[in-house]
């Protein structure tokens, strides 16, 4: 049995497909091999916690009525507000036109994708039953709802996405356009509408107020630039399909975005502090001291601040260090401390009620420790990203100029000996 697709015709004998990856994995690098297997057991590990989520009734996680949103809402988060950075990032060269910014085009496409596909499915996990979020979004609209919005929007960009995916790759090229623009838009409306169903929440003060649609969406820019800063790192390292040239205009672009979102983001956070301290808002000076000096402290002042912020600010800044090493330290720095950003923030709304409403405690903060199965998934999830990306950059040609690798799944023709030569001297009969 065979099937035709993008003019080439692939046979569909598992035989052949097996010995298609056993050669596949023959070319891998020793090391190139474990570091596939790891991320394979990791993704394992995920998908036996996802799995223990499924049962009704089976309480697998570590919330409690005063602390409903968990690690899994922060994943989610994460995942959602870096694929607003990553189009955001890309934008400027695929919409604004500016030639710098030029090939971060397809890589960020990929991993916009694969980004905001996880996290659906880690806040899929998270509600329990998906299916009744479905419907009661198609069958039973709520305009006046942020979060009603917010499924909406994402499900728009979504497809706006995917749209552009496929015209990169297939050459449409006015499709192609009209897809990055539409994706650009997004990526400023959808983040937006998830702040705001943070910041519609009267009960919980740190979170209350217009301030957080605007820091989810100018951190968003933080997130994408840290991420294509470690891709580009491993492209120029590996020798990677738009190494060299290509590469090192990517980075200097990522090195200036760097720049300008951590300093948005440190006067983001010291204007943040500022007001809760000063402000006189019931609750949110709570917050705040629990951030600063309270439970939450550890997690704002060593990763947020410390390994988030100032590290990668320093690293930028120095002269010395601005080489391709220096900015994936940079980057992972600042990727690991906006990952940890979010789980500050969504603790931090929880960590003071004030109202019957926002919960209750018998101590000044609230407590809450990610259980196993949350934990799993949100590892399973960042190992899934990371596999199916390196199979992309396998199987894809992501430079600025190129298309899909070929790829073959038939075997092997054998050998055709070269039709022996005439003598010189042997001479044509008419």
């Amino acid at each position: 049995m065979s099937v035709r697709t993008a003019g080439r015709t692939l046979e569909l004998d598992p035989r052949l497909a097996w010995a298609a990856l056993r050669h596949e994995v023959s070319r891998q690098s020793r090391a190139a091999r474990w570091w596939l297997v790891l991320l394979g057991l990791l993704v394992l590990v995920g998908a036996v916690g996802a799995a223990f989520t499924i049962p009704p009734g089976d309480e697998v996680f570590g919330t409690t009525p005063s602390f409903e949103w968990g690690i899994l809402i922060a994943a989610y988060l994460f995942f959602v507000v870096t694929t607003s950075g990553l189009c955001l990032a890309s934008s400027l060269g695929t919409v604004f036109g500016i030639e710098l910014f030029l090939p971060l085009e397809k890589r960020h496409a990929i991993l916009a994708v694969l980004f905001l596909v996880t996290g659906f499915g880690v806040i899929a996990l998270d509600l329990h039953y998906p299916v009744r979020l479905l419907f009661g979004v198609v069958f039973s609209p709520s305009p006046m709802s942020p979060m009603w919005w917010m499924g909406v929007l994402y499900g728009i960009y979504l497809g706006f996405l995917l749209t552009e995916v496929w015209s990169m790759f297939t050459g449409h090229r006015k499709v192609h356009q009209a897809a990055c623009t539409a994706s650009s838009i997004m990526a400023v409306l959808a983040p937006s509408t998830l702040g705001a169903v943070f910041g519609v929440m009267a009960a919980r003060p740190f979170w209350f107020g217009a301030f957080t649609p605007v820091y989810v969406l100018l951190s968003a820019l933080l997130s994408g630039a840290a991420l294509l800063g470690i891709v580009f790192y491993f492209v120029e390292r590996f020798r990677l399909p738009g190494a060299g040239r290509e590469a090192a205009q990517a980075m200097t672009a990522i090195r200036i975005l760097l720049a300008i979102s951590l300093g948005v983001a440190v006067f983001l956070v010291s204007w943040q502090t500022i007001v809760g301290l000063y402000g006189n808002v019931p609750g949110l000076a709570d917050a705040t001291t629990a951030l600063l000096v309270g439970p939450l402290a550890p997690q704002f002042w060593l990763f947020k601040v410390g390994i988030g912020l100032l590290v990668p600010l320093a690293l930028i800044a120095i002269p010395r260090a601005r080489t391709p090493l220096g900015l994936v330290v940079a980057s992972g720095c600042a990727f690991v401390g906006i990952f940890v950003d979010r789980i500050v923030f969504v603790s931090a709304g929880q960590v003071a009620p004030t109202t019957t409403a926002s919960g209750t405690v018998a101590q000044p903060f609230a407590s809450y420790t990610p259980s196993p199965v949350e934990i799993s998934i949100v590892v399973g999830a960042l190992a899934a990203v990371a596999l199916l990306y390196a199979t992309a950059e396998r199987f894809l040609d992501l430079s600025s100029h190129g298309g899909h690798r070929a790829i073959s799944f038939e075997a092997p023709a054998p050998p055709v000996s070269p039709p022996a030569e005439r003598p010189a001297s042997a001479e044509v009969v008419a």
